[in-house]
């Protein structure tokens, strides 16, 4: 027996040594040691880089970056309740009489407000979401008191502003009307030539 090593050690280059090619099919190999830089691309000893590597990370906003489907139906709610409260103002005008469309159109005063608010909603900052809020929730207070009187029609508007007062208040609102906002720039014009 000789105190030789079995096999002969191979030529060393400068990142250690040889590693076998990389086929295209395969997963990438880990490098040789540690303290040998990883190929680009190829995930190190410690997996991706903060760059993502091989494996990126999807880009997520923390804020919606389109109107989120409550404050959609929030405005569409408003807007509905205002043209129906139109219509049966109308209607019951011409039907029954001026006093019973000035009773009619005392229940519905806040809900056209809401529905000024809602256009709004698109472009406006958080006070315009409490501003609705607050709007929804005295129109519920007069909705009821309506609905007391015997105005029968007035749970047309109650029923709105418990929807809105709903759908304001859940987190997608609240992240809609507080994201971040670029100030418009002023058009700048040409200088005439």
């Amino acid at each position: 027996m000789s105190n030789a090593h079995p096999s002969a050690p191979g030529p060393q280059g400068p990142y250690g040594p040889p590693q076998p090619p990389q086929t295209p099919a395969g997963p990438p190999q880990p490098p040789a040691s540690y303290g040998a830089p990883a190929p680009y691309g190829a995930p190190g000893p410690y997996g991706p880089g903060p760059a993502g590597g091989p494996y990126p990370h999807p880009f997520t906003a923390p804020f919606p970056l389109t109107m989120p489907a409550g404050v959609r139906a929030a405005q569409s709610v408003n807007f509905a309740v205002a043209g129906l409260g139109l219509l049966l103002t109308v209607v019951v005008s011409v039907t029954a009489g001026a006093y019973e469309s000035g009773r009619l159109i005392s229940g519905y005063l806040l809900a056209f407000v809401l529905c000024a608010l809602a256009f709004a909603y698109p472009k406006a900052g958080n006070g315009v979401r409490v501003a609705s809020i607050v709007v929804a929730v005295l129109q519920i207070l007069m909705g009821l008191g309506s609905m007391a009187n015997g105005t029968f029609l007035g749970i047309v508007p109650l029923g709105g502003a418990v929807t809105v007062v709903v759908l304001l208040t859940q987190r997608t609102a609240t992240q809609w009307f507080t994201r971040p906002r670029t100030p418009d720039a002023p058009q700048q014009q040409a200088p005439y030539a």
